[in-house]
């Protein structure tokens, strides 16, 4: 499946999520997160975005991000889209990530057994135009170079470059600034933060959006999924 085939069916599934669903169990852990064109606001550098937490500047850690195309694996929830990416970082270490999202709560989610895989549930908590989106993120990790052969995954034939910087607010709590470079050499800014999945977390990364919204910041709808696997039309 295509990464505009992938939005496309998450599309469809927010849209008509199953009520019967709903008993199933929610992630204990969420992820909050906004990203926005730096070209827009003042808040345009790592710098600047650093600066606005209260934080100060370090070292960032850089990877090369790469998506790949593929079918549905056996066993995946039917009303999931389906993600695999590759991220490598400076420093030899390589990651592969499977990865289903879904508008309800999955009751029996398992990683397929064609590698020793990690699994990690979390709700993605997207700050764009409008309200927040909710989407159930299951990831499934391993270290390898590449994804497993029966998968039978296509490279993108593009790459994203992004660093991430870590860092204490002051206020509490710690969030991550990530600079992705795009295939088609724009930049994007995203802060985001992995707290408890509750109401508390969640107005507190509102407040901090909203303070985004004052320096002139634009949130962007768009996921990184869909800015990381666009790759420019060949010439």
């Amino acid at each position: 499946m295509t990464a505009s085939g992938a939005a496309a069916l998450l599309a469809a599934v927010v849209g008509a999520a199953a009520p019967a669903r709903a008993h199933s169990p929610e992630p204990k852990n969420a992820e909050y997160a906004v990203r926005w064109d730096p070209a827009r606001g003042t808040v345009a550098t790592p710098e600047d975005a650093l600066a606005f937490l209260g934080a100060h500047g370090g070292k960032p850690e850089l990877y090369e991000v790469r998506y790949y195309d593929l079918a549905p694996p056996a066993g995946s929830p039917p009303d999931a889209a389906v993600i695999l990416r590759r991220r490598s970082g400076s420093g030899g270490e390589t990651e592969i990530r499977l990865k289903y999202r879904a508008a309800h709560p999955l009751a029996d989610f398992r990683c397929p057994e064609v590698a020793a895989f990690d699994a990690k549930a979390q709700l993605d908590v997207g700050f764009g135009a409008g309200a927040p989106s909710r989407v159930y993120s299951y990831s499934c990790v391993t270290a390898a170079a590449e994804p497993p052969a029966a998968l039978r995954a296509v490279p993108k034939p593009c790459a994203s470059k992004m660093a991430r910087y870590e860092t204490d607010a002051p206020g509490g709590g710690k969030y991550k600034l990530e600079v992705w470079t795009l295939p088609d050499g724009a930049t994007r800014l995203e802060i985001s933060r992995t707290a408890g999945n509750s109401d508390e977390e969640l107005e507190k990364f509102k407040a901090l959006v909203a303070r985004l919204r004052t320096s002139g910041v634009t949130p962007l709808d768009v996921s990184k999924t869909e800015l990381g696997s666009r790759c420019p039309a060949a010439n």
